[in-house]
């Protein structure tokens, strides 16, 4: 009788996402698996060389963040993440992330660890986009999943918003040296 109530009044209904809410570039946000503070943004052509003729870009759209892994395990970053203006023209996930202090890439993240991080999106002749980048903090939730017979982590929607200024020192750490 119970379950029956419980059905006839709506009981199981899963509950609505919270709606997106507006933070300053730097505030860190949960989006499920990580918490992620996207910090700046820039353009950039003298990072990651190799992957630029690979990509077929004349540069990276390269956004530094500072990630802290939520779960119980060693993780690699999320890659759908961050979403970006569509006028940008780019891929929903960054084709690299690179750890700030030595350009590993793909690095795994260790529980409650916070690691610097520099995401690149490959892009071609697009127009600038000025000094400040709207980009949207995507959420993930844990989902049964029967063809990796596993738990995996699935895009829930948007967690929140920000606008990070434009800075050119975002990937400084990551400049190739000319040889």
């Amino acid at each position: 009788a119970a379950v029956l109530v419980t059905a006839l009044t709506g009981g199981f209904r899963t509950a609505a996402a919270p709606a997106p809410q507006r933070v300053t570039a730097g505030d860190a946000v949960d989006i499920g698996p990580v918490r992620l503070a996207a910090q700046g943004w820039t353009i950039r052509d003298d990072i990651a060389t190799n992957g630029l003729e690979y990509a077929g870009a004349a540069a990276w759209l390269v956004v530094e963040a500072e990630v802290t892994a939520l779960t119980d395990a060693t993780i690699t970053f999320p890659q759908r993440s961050l979403g970006l203006p569509p006028e940008l023209e780019v891929d929903g996930e960054p084709d690299r992330v690179l750890l700030l202090a030595d350009a590993t890439l793909a690095p795994g993240l260790q529980p409650g660890l916070p690691a610097r991080v520099a995401l690149l999106w490959p892009v071609g002749d697009v127009p600038d986009p000025g000094d400040d980048l709207e980009v949207s903090y995507l959420r993930s939730r844990l989902s049964d999943s029967t063809i990796d017979a596993g738990r995996v982590w699935r895009a829930d929607g948007v967690a929140a918003h920000t606008t990070l200024p434009r800075d050119d020192a975002a990937g400084d750490a990551l400049v190739e040296e000319d040889l």
